[in-house]
């Protein structure tokens, strides 16, 4: 997992993988305030872009998740969300298991899970051993307009 800010991508972009940078220039070069919700390729299957406007829920009304072969870079355009994480360990267990099928596991239990708090601008990479609740507030019930960019972590061996 790598957290960073786009106030701050300039002086730090030099540390990340090419596809990464790719990304998040794409994060910071896009007005994301007016785009709409949708889906927009960027190389096809292998990385896009899902613009996203969610209600927040408190953490244990969100499952956890995890993916084992896309990377998932998130940010908050408007709001603020509430993100519990944690290095996947063989001690959680699925509740839901579509990890083949639809690239995606869900938890209930996470064990050593802490929690990010993202403002506009912040950014989160999430790699296939990050578990993660996104979209999380204390109280739930708030606005937020999030940007997912996918990956295909294979592109992180180019």
């Amino acid at each position: 997992m790598i957290i960073g800010d786009l106030s701050k991508w300039k002086q730090e972009q030099w540390a990340f993988a090419v596809i990464l940078r790719k990304a998040i220039d794409h994060l910071e070069n896009t007005d994301f305030m007016h785009k709409a919700i949708g889906r927009y390729d960027l190389l096809g299957d292998d990385m896009y872009v899902m613009v996203q406007k969610v209600t927040t829920v408190p953490p244990k009304e969100r499952k956890a998740e995890n993916h084992r072969q896309y990377i998932d870079v998130q940010m908050v355009v408007t709001g603020e969300e509430l993100h519990v994480v944690a290095r996947q360990s063989e001690r959680n267990q699925p509740v839901e298991n579509e990890i083949t099928n639809k690239d995606y596991a869900l938890y209930q239990e996470v064990e050593n899970e802490f929690e990010l708090n993202l403002k506009p601008g912040m950014f989160v990479v999430y790699f296939p051993d990050d578990v993660h609740r996104p979209a999380c507030s204390r109280s739930g019930g708030m606005e937020t307009k999030r940007v997912v960019i996918k990956i295909n972590k294979a592109l992180l061996h180019d």
